[in-house]
């Protein structure tokens, strides 16, 4: 079974909702905490909180989705807030073959029992509550090798044109979004509908700096 790439920051609701939806795609999932304001400045976008009618209107989209889809959501007590705690202790190199069992606990913790995901203390006592071992995981995440992992996530990611979480690489083709998954899985499964033909022509057509003058 091939892998996928999932590029994920605990700062966006978007991602838990792709984490809570993973058993969707039948492949080996490959986690890469990634933190979302290097993304952001590499490519020249304002993230979501700094539009203050988007902030709004994402809030009001997540509180749908949740309902519609009978998942539980709220925020972290405080957001936004430093997810690098948190995503170093997501690390391959923090959390070992306990990995995925570290990533649901912060998740859980984070959207649906509202800590405080800033906090180091608030982060070892949802590891400890998740039966997993806090205060060694967190040691392990000052590491020189949990660092340069996530360092490595944001190299690998703007490298393959990632600009924002959730983000999915599958065969090196980029899927954005939670709502991307459905059109992941369709390609896992050689049934992609793109029109390679008509992409080319209209990325020939619409040159990026053009600008429409009012």
């Amino acid at each position: 079974m091939k892998s996928t790439l999932f590029f994920f920051d605990y700062l966006s609701p978007f991602s838990y909702f792709a984490w809570r939806e993973l058993d969707k795609i039948p492949t080996h999932i490959i986690f890469k905490p990634t933190p979302l304001g290097p993304l952001l400045n590499h490519w020249g976008i304002k993230g979501p909180g700094e539009v203050q009618p988007k902030r709004e209107f994402l809030l009001k989209q997540c509180l749908r989705f949740s309902h519609t889809h009978s998942i539980p959501f709220t925020t972290p007590k405080t957001h936004p807030f430093n997810s690098l705690y948190a995503l170093r202790l997501s690390t391959r190199a923090a959390g070992g073959d306990q990995q995925s069992q570290v990533i649901a606990a912060l998740w859980k913790a984070g959207w649906v029992d509202r800590i405080d995901m800033g906090e180091p203390e608030e982060l070892i006592l949802a590891l400890n509550r998740a039966e997993l071992p806090g205060q060694e995981i967190y040691e392990k995440s000052f590491s020189a090798e949990a660092k340069k992992e996530v360092k490595s996530n944001i190299t690998e990611a703007t490298t393959q044109g990632v600009f924002g979480v959730p983000s999915f690489i599958h065969e090196g083709e980029l899927f954005w979004g939670h709502d991307s998954l459905d059109q992941l899985k369709r390609f896992m499964q050689g049934e992609d509908n793109l029109d390679h033909e008509k992409l080319k022509m209209l990325l020939l057509s619409t040159p990026r700096a053009a600008q429409q003058s009012i």
